[in-house]
């Protein structure tokens, strides 16, 4: 219907406006959320809530000279879905992003910051276990891609340190990045909360010492220096550790030989060598036991001739009991043979020497 043809009239069964709070469900709610200016106690009582930071004010106020804090809780709900882990449940990927933003700006606009309370927005792990320890820090912290984060010379620098062989100063540009290593967990080392202090103080916010004496009273100088040395001598060690895995992972290895086992089994192998002895042994025996060869010890009389040499009485039996009977004729065949191969050769030796001889006198 058209503008010009339609009549306007009340309608009926309208949905009314307002509804009474007894007939609403309640919505579904993500987080709930606070913003207030930050101060010490008012972060760590919203942090006991479960309360994660998310923004921090960059300009302080006007009037109170307090950064605006703005702090979220997620709450559990259906609709969304995270598989990850921290304190910030669906919100953690958001307040790593804010961590490592924190971070680069503690040098500049944060720089301002106590201690105490940059380490409580921090929030950072000082405490890690054996196991973790034992693996070490990875060879990122070292290099990432073709970038060197700590080059050798600055390793031998900081072993020089620790060893007492240079002065804090000499290292002094390296903290930052140490601090940037430690606190971004990619070096796994216990320190106690004055350590941690220290290496923010000095890393993070880029203060000296003397104002590191000044914000941490209850420390003197000696101390401070003694602390420091130790935060070093223990981030050097992981990262050495580091440093020495990137090494070994370039050296070239053995490949490794994969067993598998055979296809017969032992028994089986051992059956199967002797079988093969057996077979050679029997072949060596057959070639000793050929007939051919033992024709030449084969006894060629007859047995009429064996009886006639028992039977007569005449002839005496010697005392070890061997009997002689006439060769046959093969033998003296042989016999003949041989005489004339040896007459052959004699008759050729003479020949020889003679035609010597006559050359010899044929000369003179």
């Amino acid at each position: 219907v058209s503008l010009m043809e339609e009549q306007i009239k009340p309608r009926v069964n309208l949905p009314p406006l307002l509804v009474g709070l007894h007939e609403r469900h309640p919505e579904k709610l993500h987080y709930i959320g606070v913003s207030f200016g930050l101060t010490q106690h008012l972060y760590n009582f919203w942090r006991k809530h479960n309360f994660v930071p998310f923004y921090i004010g960059q300009i302080p106020s006007a009037i109170t000279g307090e950064h605006t804090c703005m702090m979220l809780k997620p709450l559990d709900n259906d609709e969304i879905e995270y598989k990850g882990k921290g304190p910030g449940g669906f919100f953690e990927p958001f307040y790593q992003d804010f961590r490592h933003r924190f971070i680069r700006l503690l040098c500049s606009t944060f720089r301002s910051f106590s201690p105490a309370l940059a380490l409580s927005v921090l929030d950072p792990k000082i405490s890690f276990s054996e196991q973790e320890m034992q693996v070490g820090a990875s060879t990122e912290s070292i290099s990432r891609g073709k970038r060197l984060l700590l080059s050798p010379y600055d390793m031998q620098r900081l072993e020089s340190y620790t060893k007492n062989l240079a002065d804090y100063h000499l290292i002094l540009d390296l903290v930052p990045s140490l601090a940037h290593l430690y606190f971004d967990e990619m070096v796994p080392t216990s320190l106690s909360y004055s350590q941690a202090a220290i290496l923010l103080c000095m890393g993070l916010q880029n203060h000296d010492i003397d104002h590191v004496e000044a914000e941490l009273k209850q420390l003197g100088r000696q101390q401070v220096l003694a602390l420091f040395s130790k935060v070093v001598k223990k981030l050097h060690g992981q990262l050495h550790k580091a440093a020495a895995k990137e090494i070994e992972s370039t050296l070239p290895r053995l490949k490794q030989i994969s067993m598998q086992p055979h296809g017969t089994s032992v028994d089986e192998d051992l059956k199967n060598a002797a079988k093969e002895v057996t077979e050679k042994m029997n072949e060596s025996l057959q070639s000793m036991l050929n007939p051919e060869d033992l024709q030449q010890y084969a006894i060629e009389g007859r047995e009429a001739d064996f009886e006639e040499a028992l039977q007569n009485g005449d002839r005496k039996i010697s005392k070890s009991g061997l009997i002689s009977v006439k060769g046959g004729v093969k033998k003296r065949e042989k016999g003949k043979k041989e005489k004339k191969e040896r007459k052959h050769i004699k008759r050729k030796g003479n020949a020889s020497g003679d035609t010597q001889t006559k050359k010899k006198k044929s000369r003179i």
